[in-house]
């Protein structure tokens, strides 16, 4: 609960509690009022007291609309402005350890609980908070001036309204745990079989399908059963409260017959408590919303997190050392995605500034795990990666990614023009660097039949494009940049030799001619042997 109130300020939270609190007394105002004017009307007194009745009325319909407006308004207000520092503190912490170990169909369902803990979070204020503080306070008024007509007997109503609080505790409340795995069981089969779609075509898709069945009835029958225990939830508490009304009536009828209170007064106290009772209505959902938010606070909001500051802190400067070091090294490095399946082990090598190097290694020997590695998505187990002599972990993101860069196959091309992907990866790049780049990466042909040139779009993810051109698409905008060390993943696939080999050639050309380190993936030997050094795994 702390960690949820940290998100904002009691100054925050004062005026928008303030305004639940009329709005909702300006709603049980109107009911007495108007059952005073009703009452009192049939003895015909005289006008001046109707009149102050209707003015009671009117200035209770009018109070509640405009509360309940300012309600609105100021506590959605102040839920967006947690949202937005909810989110870009959880952002932050997700673009520091995307992507998973464990493998995408983990990455989705970690990103589906970013985004619907970060909308549990928002809800919190306006939907589980706001509900059961302005009705304890407003009980608790109420129960102070009915206590002067029923003394400890109006102690009925806060004893009923914990009551009403407490009934959630004593239903059995499914594992969130067990939920999220079971609608992550029926998205990961909806997914592959969507990935899959075309085989399943082919093949007959009948059988695949009725795969889905079982999960797709369990998600069904747990949803059923939420539903059903919240319906009874809801029908208790309903039966709670009729009982608490007529318990309340039935002591307030011992005083009409003394004469203490009137009739009148009698059919307000009605009007009030029933009023009070719809609002008790809206506990139960409030009450598992906070459930909601609650165990969304647990998973996203982490000890540390300054997710209250509203700028940014900016990163102290950082200068690599002048002394000469060399420019990338890797002492005794090993990784594994899971325990007892080492991926790398004990790597290591030295690369000096303008030394070009390949990886080289057949499918699975961890080629793209070390790029990971170099590219700092995961740190390695044991052994320790150092740029210019300085260690990874002591370099700021802003300063490591300006000295190197990659782009490997599976990057995203966006579907407007060439000239657009370009400006989207490397926004200060001429006109004439792109087509220098273009030229580099063996595209220029391309570029010249395409009937609008750079203009020219090439559909969703590079979808007009075949895959060795998508691929030396890709090595251009790496090579556009002013990064020292240039990072290529298999960037021949797809190509025949010839051009395969031209590509290198050209790369290589334009690595030296700009003073550039050149690193390497591949399988094939003979690309391998155009780079002077060789890492083989």
């Amino acid at each position: 609960m702390n960690r949820i109130l940290a998100l904002t300020t009691p100054g925050a939270l004062a005026p928008v509690l303030l305004v639940s609190l009329l709005a909702l007394g300006s709603g049980i105002g109107l009911l007495g009022a108007s059952a005073w004017l009703i009452a009192s009307a049939a003895l015909e007194p005289p006008l001046y007291t109707l009149a102050i009745g209707i003015t009671a009325v009117r200035a209770c319909g009018i109070g509640r609309a405009v509360f309940r407006y300012l309600e609105r308004l100021l506590s959605h207000r102040v839920a967006f402005r947690s949202l937005t520092r909810i989110r870009i503190a959880l952002y932050d912490f997700t673009a520091g350890i995307l992507p998973l170990r464990e493998g995408p169909a983990r990455q989705g369902d970690f990103l589906r609980d970013l985004l619907k803990g970060s909308d549990a979070l928002r809800d919190f204020f306006v939907r589980a908070l706001l509900p059961p503080v302005s009705i304890s306070i407003a009980t608790g008024l109420i129960t102070y001036f009915l206590a002067q007509v029923l003394d400890l007997a109006a102690l009925l109503l806060p004893a009923f309204l914990l009551v009403r609080l407490a009934l959630p505790l004593f239903f059995h409340t499914p594992v969130e745990a067990e939920q999220q795995e079971r609608d992550a069981a029926y998205r990961s089969l909806l997914l592959d079989r969507s990935a899959g779609r075309e085989e399943l075509m082919a093949a007959g898709a009948i059988p695949a399908l009725g795969t889905l069945d079982q999960p797709a009835q369990a998600l069904l029958d747990a949803d059923t059963a939420t539903a059903k225990r919240d319906t009874r939830l809801d029908a208790l508490g309903t039966l709670l409260d009729a009982v608490l009304l007529v318990l309340l009536l039935l002591v307030l009828s011992f005083p009409v017959r003394r004469g203490e209170i009137t009739g009148i007064t009698l059919g307000v106290w009605f009007l009030l408590l029933q009023s009070l009772l719809i609002e008790w209505n809206t506990l139960p959902e409030a009450l598992r919303q906070m459930k909601k938010s609650l165990a969304a606070s647990e998973r996203l909001l982490l000890d540390g997190w300054d997710i209250r500051r509203e700028k940014r802190t900016p990163q102290a400067s950082f200068s690599f050392p002048k002394r000469e070091s060399p420019l990338l090294t890797a002492e005794h490095i090993s990784f594994s995605y899971e325990k007892g399946a080492p991926i790398l082990t004990d790597v290591s090598f030295q690369l000096e500034r303008g030394q070009h190097m390949a990886i080289l290694g057949a499918s699975g020997a961890g080629k793209t795990t070390l790029a990971q590695l170099l590219l700092r998505v995961w740190p390695p187990e044991t052994g320790s990666l150092s740029l210019r002599g300085v260690p990874y972990e002591k370099i700021p993101k802003g300063a490591f990614h300006r000295e190197i860069v990659a782009l490997p196959q599976g990057s995203v091309l966006f579907a407007a023009s060439l000239w657009e992907n370009f400006k989207r990866y490397r926004p200060n790049l001429s006109e004439q660097d792109v087509l220098h780049a273009l030229q580099a990466a063996q595209l220029t042909e391309l570029v010249e039949a395409m009937p609008k040139g750079l203009d020219t779009p090439i559909g969703p993810d590079g979808a007009f494009l075949s895959g060795g051109q998508r691929n030396r698409l890709l090595t251009a905008i790496a090579l556009a940049g002013e990064e020292e060390i240039l990072l290529l993943d298999e960037p021949t696939a797809g190509l025949d030799r010839a051009t395969a080999k031209r590509l290198l050639q050209a790369v290589l050309a334009e690595a030296d001619e700009r003073h550039k380190t050149l690193l390497l993936i591949t399988h094939e030997k003979e690309y391998a042997a155009l780079l002077p050094k060789v890492l083989r795994l």
